[in-house]
């Protein structure tokens, strides 16, 4: 038994001893083995953030539901903020300034003299007109004159109905010329006609107007031949009896309308005015824009 026991004790040995070199060989690989991991750790690492860009997927889903937000933050803003212009218009402060307007006393033409230098308001009837270089002048009833410079003439809305039977009402500051009682108005808004007045007078041939001298006449015609003469212009006009002169002032001519037909040869006018001799020569003189009305 002893042999057997040594036999069987020698072979436990021999087991014991293959078993422990297959270890060795065994954890030799598993250590080679663990020793490269570090670059296959560092891959499996950087897989890992692929789910990130999964998770940041919520953030379109937010910015989806602010957009009506947005839409009814609008909707609310227009409906205060209208609200309050009705309350910001209120005191109409304005009213009472026409109210302090200063309003010229309205006086008699026969008491015009006692207001020298004073703006005040009068009323007459248009019984004679003159002009001059600088403007032109209506002889009132009362023999007080109102002086239109050019330009409140041309500011005037009613300067084609200021004629002679014209009723006026004129605003302005009384004055004297050379003995004569004046208003002056400085605004053509100061002047109102209350009762047109016309460009009338009596028509006659031109053939006839020898027989007129110092009257105030109406012809018609059409242009012969047109000159200038320095501070005006001579038109001259004939129908089938004759031909005369018209005499313009160049601040009249300026005025007429449609003045540039007036060059033209053959164009038909109808002129008002006082029949004058000047070196024998028969010419009428108008004195208003007005007075001179272009036909064709």
């Amino acid at each position: 038994m002893t042999k057997q026991f040594l036999s069987l004790l020698l072979g436990l040995l021999l087991l014991a001893a293959c078993t422990d070199g297959q270890e060795a060989t065994t954890v030799i690989p598993v250590e080679t083995a663990t020793s490269p991991p570090p670059s296959t750790a560092t891959n499996t690492a950087t897989a890992t953030p692929s789910p990130i860009p999964v998770t940041s997927t919520p953030a379109p889903t937010d910015t989806a539901t602010s957009t009506p937000m947005a839409t009814v933050a609008a909707s609310a803003t227009p409906s205060p903020t209208q609200t309050p212009s009705p309350t910001d218009t209120p005191p109409p402060t304005a009213t009472p300034y026409p109210t302090a307007v200063f309003q010229p006393a309205t006086i008699p033409l026969s008491d015009i003299a006692a207001h020298m230098g004073e703006e005040v308001t009068v009323v007459g009837q248009i019984t004679a007109v003159s002009s001059f270089s600088g403007g032109y002048k209506f002889k009132l009833s009362d023999g007080v004159t109102l002086l239109l410079w050019n330009n409140v003439y041309d500011d005037c809305w009613d300067a084609p109905q200021l004629n002679i039977g014209a009723t006026v009402q004129a605003t302005g500051e009384v004055g004297e010329y050379e003995g004569d009682l004046q208003i002056v108005p400085n605004f053509g808004g100061d002047v109102k006609v209350t009762t047109a007045g016309a460009a009338a007078a009596p028509s006659y041939p031109i053939g006839e107007l020898g027989d007129h001298i110092d009257e105030r006449v109406m012809v018609t015609g059409s242009v012969v031949r047109v000159e200038g003469a320095g501070s005006g212009t001579k038109i001259f006009i004939a129908d089938d009896t004759g031909e005369v002169l018209i005499f313009i002032w160049q601040n009249t001519l300026d005025r007429v309308p449609n003045n540039i037909a007036l060059g033209m040869a053959g164009t038909r006018v109808r002129v008002t005015g006082v029949v004058q001799l000047y070196r024998s020569n028969r010419e009428i003189i108008p004195v208003l824009p007005y007075d001179v009305v272009v036909l064709e």
